[in-house]
């Protein structure tokens, strides 16, 4: 969990400016540019051990109106629209839910990976989920793929077919070397 709450602060603070409400200096005689808000919500804060009172780890950087989530353990989804409700932050609402920064690829920090693919792309997510990952996150999301390749076969050209965001389910992957 370290980890993520290092990652979670170095993506807020690593921003660029323009980001964060900073202005080029005209301030006191142009318009000022309205401040940008960036709140760090920790979703959860558990371990690889089964606590009830206690969520698989996973951290959101809220900069304005776009999610950056760190880690998907288990109830990700559902916490984060616990939180959306809770703060008021339409970032955190499902569909909105895109991006998402892979520390390692424990069990525990990645088993809400395909509710992440999957979920928000039913509620209407229009665009892939974007995850940045060490080696081997594009196979586990392939395998993620090919895991729920019935489901994924059956919303899209079934009973109610998506065509408008049929391939929201995918994950784009960009891995560290």
């Amino acid at each position: 969990m370290r980890r993520a709450a290092a990652l979670a602060l170095t993506l807020a603070l690593l921003l660029p400016p323009s980001r964060w409400g900073a202005t080029d200096g005209a301030g006191a005689l142009g318009a000022q540019e309205p401040a940008s808000r960036t709140r760090v919500v920790l979703l959860g804060t558990g371990t690889p051990n089964a606590e009830p009172e206690r969520w698989g780890p996973a951290v959101a950087v809220v900069v304005d109106s776009v999610a950056y989530l760190v880690d998907a353990g288990p109830g990700v989804v559902r916490r984060a629209a616990a939180a959306a409700r809770r703060h008021g932050l339409e970032a955190l609402r499902a569909p909105r839910l895109g991006r998402v920064f892979l520390t390692h690829l424990h069990s525990d920090h990645t088993l809400g990976l395909p509710d992440l693919m999957l979920s928000p792309w039913v509620l209407e997510r229009p665009k892939p989920l974007r995850v940045w990952g060490p080696p081997g996150t594009e196979a586990m999301t392939d395998a993620i793929g090919d895991a729920w390749t019935e489901d994924i076969r059956m919303r899209v050209y079934g009973l109610e077919p998506r065509a408008h965001n049929a391939e929201a389910w995918e994950a784009r992957v960009a891995e560290s070397r």
